[in-house]
């Protein structure tokens, strides 16, 4: 691999000529390919690769210039290293990796990706991503780690239960597993039985304290949002709807019509097409799951309480297709109303004064919910005290067993 100098990387013999760079990323060094298609033949492509490290990003992002175009694909920190690179390149662009998986010719390597995003990149056929704004990706990530809190809880529950249903304990679906069994039935239980669902009993209540928590800082950020306030007038939707709406969808002008809108949450009908056939099954799923979960679960209030436009379409198409069947076609009209509001700033029309009321009074008492503070139990006092790689080594060796233990 032919090494290059950072500061050399896009400069050309005295011209403007663009210069297009690949990146792929991985979690300890970066691959990356400088395309230049006006320069001579055996000067056109060349590889590098850097450690992915703080220092090292420095100097890669000192040797770019307004003639540098960018290119990598959606990764963990891509957007840390969008914001990075385009403080210098002419151009950051972040790719769809399901869309490239797709492009690709089955060949799977560090050159080979690296080279595609930058001929990609010439050719202007980067199938490009939204790259939304700080506050977006904040309210994304909590929304993220709430649902994974949500299934933690979700495990717990159900390992409880199992545990109860060797005893012939058949809980119901909504009953609350720290209260269903006495002390005395408590003890009467195996000790190993005891001791799994104690711990399921703690971990139902720290992942309940946790979402909570997660749910105040998501009420303090959105707060403010007037898309999420007009999104809580449709009956049915509540914070975490409103909120998972807003984040996922981010610019709703960035879509061209209703079609672009379900298909970006996956709920368009997957549609089989050759020569005379034309058969549409279930919803392709292709979008986002957070999105299209939070929908499924909002239809599910939007049937059952609204009386306006959307219930009403609801009772239609389970006349026709059953319930199952319409909550998902309630679920994709919610979407597409809930992107007309956007775009027009109109509340919904069936909306109910007192629920909006009660959902704006909700919101305010989260947002009062105490904030997480570190605590000294878990936060190293090495890590408070001492600055960057000095506190790490610090806390590998408080945590690395000593040679006569390991013996």
């Amino acid at each position: 691999m032919a090494a290059l100098r950072f500061e050399n990387l896009c400069k050309g013999r005295g011209d403007e000529v663009t210069c297009y760079i690949g990146l792929d990323l991985h979690k300890r060094y970066v691959h990356g390919c400088r395309w230049r298609p006006g320069a001579p033949v055996d000067q056109q492509e060349k590889h590098f690769r850097f450690p992915n490290t703080p220092p090292h990003w420095s100097r890669f992002v000192d040797g770019l210039d307004q003639t540098c175009w960018v290119a990598l694909e959606v990764t963990g920190s891509a957007f840390e290293v969008h914001d990075m690179l385009s403080a210098r390149a002419g151009k950051v662009l972040l790719a769809n990796p399901l869309a490239l998986k797709r492009l690709a010719s089955g060949r799977h390597t560090d050159r080979v990706d690296a080279t595609r995003l930058a001929q990609m990149l010439a050719l202007g056929t980067v199938p490009a991503v939204w790259t939304p704004p700080h506050p977006v990706r904040e309210v994304r990530r909590l929304l993220h780690y709430r649902d994974r809190l949500v299934r933690t809880r979700r495990r717990a529950i159900t390992q409880g239960k199992a545990v109860l249903g060797r005893h012939s304990h058949d809980l119901p679906r909504e009953a609350d597993l720290r209260r269903w069994l006495s002390c005395e039935e408590l003890r009467a239980l195996p000790t190993v039985d005891q001791a799994i669902l104690l711990s399921a009993m703690r971990q139902i209540t720290f992942a309940e304290e946790e979402i909570a928590a997660i749910e105040g800082e998501l009420a303090r950020r959105v707060a403010g949002v007037p898309d999420v306030k007009l999104l809580l007038t449709i009956t049915g939707v509540g914070l975490i709807t409103a909120a998972t709406i807003w984040a996922v969808l981010g610019e709703a002008r960035r879509f061209a019509g209703p079609k672009q809108v379900t298909r970006y949450a996956g709920l368009d009908a997957s549609v089989h097409q050759s020569g005379q056939q034309h058969r549409q099954g279930q919803i392709s799923k292709n979008g986002s799951p957070l999105l299209r979960t939070a929908l499924v679960e909002a239809a599910h209030s939007v049937a059952r309480y609204d009386i306006g436009p959307l219930g009403q379409f609801y009772q239609r198409k389970r006349r026709h297709l059953g319930h199952r069947k319409a909550i998902v076609a309630l679920a994709r009209k919610l979407l597409i109303v809930a992107w007309r509001m956007l775009l027009t700033s109109e509340p919904y029309r069936a909306a109910n004064p007192q629920a909006v009321a009660r959902k704006q009074r909700d919101l305010r008492k989260k947002a009062l919910y105490p904030p997480r503070t570190p605590d000294a139990t878990i936060v190293l006092p090495a890590a408070c005290q001492e600055p960057g790689a000095k506190a790490r080594r610090r806390a590998m060796r408080s945590t690395t067993p000593r040679a006569s233990a390991r013996a």
